[in-house]
């Protein structure tokens, strides 16, 4: 399984350490970090998000609907999910994230996994400030150690 347990959903987050890894014109992880004197903005998961590793040339792609069905691609992996997201961010500005996979093209993604239908997952995302970026993390600390990103989205 890969960063998300996606094997795909990329697509359902594993309890693995993600990593994250900022991309050129990313935010760096400073930029995710809470601060309590903050105030967060409400953002949307609906529409089209990216992540591409460093030194790779293989590239995650999510299409989260506004229906909660979401699309992942990795490397030559196609997979289909239904989500659910908190429609507001928790005292930590996270939303927490639930997803399950129901279908999948058994092709290998980047990591060269195979995701299987019906696999759960749950995880926690904050958005940068913007709403530009994100990360998903596997817990809702403010640690941000086991997080994988940032993903970007896309105009």
């Amino acid at each position: 399984m890969n960063k998300f347990g996606m094997a795909i959903f990329c697509f359902i987050l594993t309890p693995l350490a993600f990593a994250i890894s900022p991309q050129k014109g990313s935010p760096s992880l400073e930029s995710f970090e809470y601060r309590q004197s903050s105030n967060y903005p409400e953002f949307s998961i609906i529409g089209s998000w990216t992540y591409k590793a460093l030194n790779s040339t293989c590239e995650d792609a999510y299409i989260f609907q506004p229906d909660g069905t979401m699309r992942g691609t990795s490397g030559d992996q196609v997979v289909d999910s239904t989500y659910t997201i908190s429609a507001k961010h928790t005292r930590y500005a996270f939303y927490e994230l639930k997803h399950q996979i129901v279908s999948t093209n058994d092709q290998k993604d980047c990591e060269g996994e195979q995701s299987e239908v019906g696999h759960q997952g749950l995880h926690y995302i904050r958005y940068d400030l913007t709403g530009e970026h994100m990360i998903m993390c596997e817990d809702e600390t403010a640690l941000l150690y086991n997080c994988f990103g940032p993903l970007t989205r896309n105009q």
